[in-house]
């Protein structure tokens, strides 16, 4: 009976093991979380001010990680921010809503998420602080949200030679204004094809301050409805990106950087002159933004930036001279642990067509407090991207 009882016992301890095991881990949670709060002061050409307390781009990231059975992880990632003032996305936007399957050299992703409407991220206080030149814009939207230009829904596939160089496949579903206010979108098939190829130096690499640290090449194609064309290449409308990084002094204290991208839109030849968003998105246009910036380490940890970024756009093929400046500078001090203050100042001009649809100048002013939480449980996994790069970084 006794060694009955020890033959059941060590079958018991066994099983126990076993299940052990094969039972399922729990997911990896991550929290991303990001408070942008700014007083901003606006002075226009027709003389007018306005201030506003600005709280937009304030956001909450959730994510979980999953090992899968085989060599690759999975995650989803669900995400809302508090969009422009002005706009008419409601109080809260859900700009990231995806799943996505990768291993060292791969990525799928699928759901709602940043559109690659831009190679590189510039030190702006936000991603939307110079739209017109970083980033290609959205020929279906009306231009009354700057979210429009920037999430959609995405599929998207990455493939990572040598951990430096990026291909990138991409199809897009941007918004599409409704035609009434009433109506809601009701399409959502893929409106927009791309590809990218980038030379990115890993993270962890960073520390030896190369002095190439990222060349990037991106086409971007819009399935556009082009009046009087049947054929799908001349209805599409096509825009090319070059960008690159580059580290001006390898210094692990005192940093500089320039940073620079260049987007040629081809436009179409029928549009001659702009009268509101639509025709600004489809005429041909070359358009340039670049960033000098110094930044000051203290113990490895960012302490004091200063940056000063330019932007130019032309539009050589309308009937009178057309274009765009904008210059922007801004330094951000850290306070403590991820929480910043920053103060911005923007200078806009505008010529032409561009005159008559945003008056002539206009220039802000914009003090800002920064907080960033970026927390981890139940770690399981390397951090080759954290939920806060999904977010635009002022420091990065």
């Amino acid at each position: 009976m006794l060694k009955s009882k020890l033959l059941w016992g060590l079958i018991f301890v066994s099983l126990s093991g076993m299940s052990g095991l094969f039972a399922q881990v729990g997911p990896e949670i991550q929290l991303g979380a990001r408070g942008v709060m700014s007083f901003n002061t606006d002075m226009v050409s027709d003389k007018t001010t306005s201030s506003v307390n600005d709280f937009s781009d304030t956001g909450i990231l959730l994510g979980f990680r999953q090992k899968l059975y085989n060599k690759f992880r999975g995650q989803l990632v669900i995400g809302f921010q508090f969009p422009d003032a002005d706009s008419d996305l409601g109080q809260v936007f859900f700009h990231q809503t995806f799943l996505k399957i990768e291993d060292k050299s791969n990525i799928l992703k699928m759901g709602r998420s940043r559109v690659r409407s831009s190679l590189i991220e510039f030190p702006t206080l936000r991603d939307d602080d110079a739209l017109q030149f970083t980033d290609v814009l959205n020929p279906f939207s009306s231009g009354e949200n700057t979210e429009d230009n920037q999430y959609g829904n995405v599929l998207e596939l990455a493939h990572i030679f040598a951990q430096r160089y990026r291909l990138r496949i991409h199809g897009e579903h941007f918004t599409k204004t409704p035609v009434s206010p009433a109506a809601n979108e009701t399409n959502f098939s893929l409106n927009a094809l791309g590809f990218s190829f980038e030379y990115r130096v890993p993270q962890t690499q960073l520390w030896n301050r190369p002095v190439i640290q990222q060349i990037g090449f991106g086409f971007n194609s819009f399935l556009a409805d082009r009046q009087g064309y049947s054929n799908e290449f001349d209805k599409t409308l096509k825009n090319v990106l070059v960008s690159a990084i580059i580290n001006l002094k390898r210094d692990p204290v005192h940093f500089w950087d320039v940073r620079t991208q260049t987007i040629f839109n081809l436009g179409f030849d029928e549009i001659t002159d702009i009268r509101d968003f639509t025709t600004l998105t489809r005429a041909a246009s070359v358009s340039n933004f670049t960033t000098i910036r110094y930044l000051y380490r203290k113990l490895e940890r960012p302490a004091v930036q200063v940056a000063l970024s330019g932007g130019v756009k032309n539009f050589p093929d309308l009937n009178r001279t057309t274009n765009q400046l904008q210059l922007i500078l801004n330094g951000f001090y850290r306070l403590g642990e991820n929480f910043d203050a920053g103060l911005q100042f923007q200078y806009s001009r505008f010529k032409g067509d561009l005159a008559d649809l945003f008056g002539k100048s206009e220039f802000r002013v914009q003090f800002a407090l920064v907080y960033s939480v970026d927390q981890l449980w139940n770690n399981q996994f390397d951090d080759r991207d954290s939920l806060l790069n999904l977010e635009h970084g002022y420091i990065p």
